[in-house]
């Protein structure tokens, strides 16, 4: 068990016992079982279908409406027809509301179901009879042209685009000048004083030229009726932008410099925009209603101490990081993955190492990250931001925000502390936030580019992406207590209609306003957002360690669900010659026979012959792999100095569940020589 979990769960307790001292009438209060409980393991698992296709904010599905998808049992429009991909599997059209109509130089507007099932396409993956999973396919994502600064992409000729918005003034600075709020590279990251201009013939400073020159303009108006207008943007009580969220409309809500604009997020966050076009994706989401304990509907009193929640998802590597995983419908930005290693003295953080920015730019070790003091210094100057977003309010440069020194997808650890765990996203190849559309390289801080022998998360492959559900933004994740799972927790915001009733579905249940129900049960929405490149989302698996009061089992707890498989080690290529010190890859074919998803470790062994002992050995973790699909594994090996010299290699692969181990060895033979 991880120490974080451990952590929460003393320190709670702590606090309960101090409260229990003071005030000792609350001990019933804090603990209405009794004190037999037992630290109970459940498991449950849940298979995607067809039947999870949402079609629009009344929390239905396909299950429940068969009208969200055409030519299964009703014929589609002429425009809008069933194919089959390369796999076989036959998708089918969607219709849903999770999509815009959009218009240039005004925005988009929410989709309504129309019946032109033109949002995407889904389908059942077959294997031995059986649904072990879906496919599925965005349509293409919707543009509509606005006046820059306020898109959101920049539009190229060829039609290439580049995302132009961040969440963090210091990203836009960096793009679009050299003059630095929060110093760190292109000014004195002590004193402040600005980079000067360099002659590019001579290489000379240029006299009385520095970055000063770039400073943005700083000055937002409100745009009213599609225009700028006198009124000048201002400060919300909540220190964000005093605008109603907008993501869609340039003609009301945002505010335009002459450098950028601003829009407020859902989430309050101002958001920084640059461009001359905005993308508005057509998503297709599914629900998921995962059943929770019994033992904690049979207690409804009993508000039982959660000690361990992950989620596992099985699916394919996306191209898209933008795919999202939504436990209980909810969104968080606690869960980072891996941030960048840095040390602090006297407040300001320093990079532990020398890496590259998202745009190729080298930072070396001891480059600044964090620079508080800059950031309390903000309206000093006429020209000074409003300090809107998190870097200009605690200083965080530029370095931090694009630094590849980074994993959003890994769990995060100082020493042996446990920070974080993976962001709440399907395993995509890219790095997203402000490192948007670059692959993350499997060998950390490359330089750019890199070739795709080098990347880390190839789309397509088959992964598990486990999320860690008690990571919350503030260390207080509203599932840390059983109430949290089983009802409305405060985070989400729940659906009203327009006389500001309550929106339930045909059960009683509350409904999100992004349409999911919110049940007695776990209930898990998925995004796939904008991708045309065909996806697949096979399981999700929830484990959870909790205080209970059964035996070690819990009342109605179903058991894990075992997986069968056959893993089969089909190829296992060694260099017939290699020199002492040189690195050569294995290359190493592995398929999965089915019927479920398997994965496993990959052991490599190396003996020297004439001596028989072990030289050398390899572990390599081998993703989820889907049932009939076959992997390529490439695994580096750096030959030890012999000279003269066999060396026997044999490749195990040691999968839990596997139905066949007979076909799970390989060998080879390398001679060895000095180079």
């Amino acid at each position: 068990m991880k120490k974080y979990f451990l952590n929460k769960y003393f320190d709670s307790y702590f606090s309960l016992f101090i409260e229990i001292l003071i005030f000792p009438s609350l001990v019933i209060l804090f603990f209405p079982h009794t004190s037999t409980a037992e630290i109970v393991t459940y498991s449950v698992n849940h298979r995607f279908s067809i039947d999870d296709v949402q079609g629009g904010f009344n929390g239905k599905t396909y299950a429940q409406d068969s009208s969200i998808i055409c030519g299964i049992s009703d014929a589609c429009p002429a425009e809008a027809q069933p194919f089959s991909d390369t796999s076989g599997t036959i998708l089918y059209p969607v219709d849903n509301e999770f999509g815009f109509y959009v218009a240039d130089f005004v925005g988009a507007a929410q989709k309504v179901r129309d019946d032109d099932y033109a949002e995407g396409w889904v389908g059942n993956i077959i294997s031995n009879g059986e649904v072990i999973g879906l496919k599925v396919s965005n349509a293409e994502t919707d543009t509509f042209k606005v006046k820059a600064p306020m898109g959101t992409w920049c539009a190229g000729l060829g039609g290439n685009m580049v995302k132009c918005s961040t969440e963090h003034f210091t990203v836009l600075e960096h793009i679009k000048t050299c003059y630095e709020t929060i110093p760190y590279k292109y000014a004195d990251p002590i004193s402040g004083d600005q980079s000067p201009l360099f002659d590019p013939a001579s290489g000379d400073a240029i006299e009385n030229a520095t970055c000063d020159e770039g400073v943005l303009d700083n000055t937002l108006y409100v745009v009213k009726n599609g225009l700028p207008s006198i009124e000048e943007l201002g400060v919300d009580s909540d220190g964000y932008p005093n605008l109603i969220p907008n993501e869609s409309s340039v003609r009301e809500d945002i505010a335009v410099s002459r450098d950028y604009s601003i829009t407020k997020k859902d989430d309050g966050k101002a958001l920084y925009r640059f461009g001359s076009l905005i993308k508005r994706p057509n998503d297709i989401r599914l629900y998921a209603r995962i059943p929770l304990p019994q033992e904690w509907k049979d207690n409804p009193g009993t508000n039982y101490p959660i000690l361990r929640a992950e989620l596992h998802v099985d699916h394919l590597i996306t191209n898209n990081p933008n795919d999202q995983i939504r436990p209980e419908d909810m969104e968080n930005e606690g869960a980072t993955g891996r941030l960048p290693g840095y040390y602090s003295y006297g407040g300001v953080w320093f990079s532990t190492r020398d890496c590259y920015e998202g745009d190729g730019d080298f930072i070396g070790e001891g480059t600044v990250f964090k620079n508080p003091p800059f950031a309390e210094s903000i309206g000093n100057k006429e020209t000074d931001p409003v300090a809107f977003s998190e870097d200009l309010r605690e200083g965080f440069t530029n370095a931090w925000y694009t630094t590849t020194d980074r994993d959003p997808f890994e769990d995060y650890y100082v020493g042996d502390n446990y920070v974080s765990g993976p962001r709440w996203r399907l395993k995509a190849n890219k790095f997203g936030q402000d490192i948007p559309g670059l692959e993350l390289p499997s060998v950390e801080c490359m330089p750019t580019p890199y070739t795709s022998q080098f990347i880390k998360y190839k789309a397509g492959e088959t992964t598990t992406t486990v999320i860690d559900l008690l990571d919350f933004e503030d260390e207080n994740s509203p599932l840390l207590w059983s109430e949290g799972w089983m009802s409305p927790n405060g985070v989400n915001v729940i659906a009203l209609d327009k006389d500001g009733n309550q929106i339930r579905d045909d059960e009683g249940n509350l409904i999100s306003v992004n349409g999911s129900p919110l049940t007695e049960d776990f209930d898990l929405a998925v995004y796939v957002k904008g991708d045309k490149k065909t996806t697949a989302i096979y399981n999700a698996t929830l484990i959870l360690e909790y205080e209970g009061e059964g035996d070690g089992e819990g009342p109605g707890t179903p058991p894990a669900e075992e997986k069968v498989y056959d893993l089969s080690l089909d190829t296992f290529k060694v260099p017939r010659k290699i020199s002492g010190g040189t690195t050569k890859k294995f290359n190493i074919y592995i398929t999965n026979y089915g019927p479920d998803v398997a994965e496993g470790t990959l052991v490599i062994e190396a003996n020297l012959a004439s001596f028989d002992i072990v030289i050398d050995m390899i572990a390599k973790e081998v993703s989820a792999i889907a049932p009939g699909e076959t992997v390529k594994i490439i695994v580096p090996w750096e030959a030890p100095y012999y000279d003269n010299e066999y060396v026997n290699l044999t490749a195990t692969l040691n999968a839990e569940g596997d139905i066949n181990p007979e076909n799970n060895t390989l060998t080879g033979t390398s001679f060895l020589r000095m180079p």
